[in-house]
């Protein structure tokens, strides 16, 4: 490409005459014209941190420099540095120590691949199929979008589903103003409106019963722990446990009743009312979570503490172990008991 006049190259000027400017003398000029001998193309950033590691701090603005530059002719293409043929970033032999990734949430895409080569998603898909199938023959009348899904579809807004806490979304508002990874993740993206139908068509065919056995765990441990939240609508906190009220009246809420294994992982839940006590519901929901689990040893701390209930449950072949309230029993005569030891002190064990 021929040069205009203005333009000059290094080959042109092999030993210039430099003159002590307001801002750049003839040390810091002669030093910038050496260094752009031995890369004409290096951005001016660049130049200036090469002259600091040459014990020459030159206090001028990369404007100045560029100015500079285009004035003897030395100013580089547009846009950014290309790399010259055979340029090899680490030498032959060299142990890579970091990797900074060009992929946000990287450590999701990875887990994602494993989640797919393992196929984990093709069990709740079919389930979720024979749920719709069955809402078809029960409700012939019903028409709505869940019920012409393709599989693929209801694969990609499951995945939405399970995928937004990994991506750092607590609601689903936030699908519309948070940018998130998750077109990268499923090849798609999806608006708060789309997933919230979805969700509520998922509890028109009674979705939950059906991904039981999918979602929960392979093996439970042999001790089941039950506990509940009382949540109310108007606010984003566990309530204290009782009734949800407000001058009297009993306001809109949840009362969420979860089970963990001994190993921490929650293997059921279930929510009520938050005008029931748990006692009335208390029998069927463990035998539902031993149905579902194989366990059938449940500790717990509230709501059951009388010797009915512990009848009901043994009636139901499942074991309990509470704390029983004070007008249940009368101490250890009220128990079946065997002296094990006797302390130093005199307690008996």
């Amino acid at each position: 490409m021929p040069l205009t006049r203005s333009q000059r190259t290094l080959d042109d000027d092999l030993s210039p005459d430099f003159y002590a400017g307001r801002k750049l003398g003839e040390i810091e000029q002669a030093l910038l014209w050496s260094l752009l001998q031995e890369e004409p193309e290096c951005p001016s950033r660049v130049l200036l941190d090469k002259a600091v590691h040459r014990q020459i701090v030159i206090a001028v603005s990369l404007r100045h420099v560029n100015r500079w530059r285009a004035a003897r002719g030395l100013n580089r293409r547009p846009g950014r540095p290309g790399q010259a043929d055979g340029y090899q970033p680490v030498s032959p032999g060299a142990e890579v120590v970091r990797v900074t990734p060009h992929v946000p949430c990287v450590g999701v895409h990875v887990f994602a691949q494993w989640l797919d080569h393992q196929k984990a998603f093709g069990s709740v898909v079919a389930q979720l199929t024979q749920a719709v199938e069955a809402h078809k023959q029960t409700h012939p009348d019903d028409d709505f979008a869940l019920l012409h899904h393709r599989e693929s579809t209801v694969s990609h807004r499951f995945q939405a589903l399970f995928f937004a806490p990994l991506l750092g979304i607590d609601h689903l508002s936030e699908f519309d103003t948070r940018e998130h990874a998750l077109k990268t993740l499923i090849g798609r993206g999806y608006q708060s409106a789309t997933l919230s139908q979805f969700l509520g068509q998922l509890e028109r065919v009674d979705a939950a019963e059906s991904l039981m056995s999918a979602l929960g765990a392979d093996r439970a441990g042999p001790i089941i722990s039950v506990d509940g939240h009382m949540i109310a609508y108007w606010s984003r906190r566990s309530m204290h446990k009782g009734k949800i009220t407000m001058l009297g009246r009993i306001m809109a809420g949840s009362q969420g009743v979860i089970a963990h294994d001994d190993t921490g992982q929650a293997v059921f839940v279930a929510y009520y009312p938050p005008d029931i006590h748990v006692s009335q519901v208390i029998v069927a929901y463990c035998r539902q979570v031993a149905e579902a689990t194989g366990s059938a040893l449940f500790v717990i701390d509230r709501a059951v503490n009388s010797v009915a209930l512990a009848r009901a449950f043994d009636d139901q072949d499942l074991g309990l172990l509470c704390m029983l309230d004070d007008n249940e029993h009368t101490g250890l005569g009220s128990f079946e008991t065997t002296l094990m030891d006797t302390l130093e002190d005199g307690t008996r064990v």
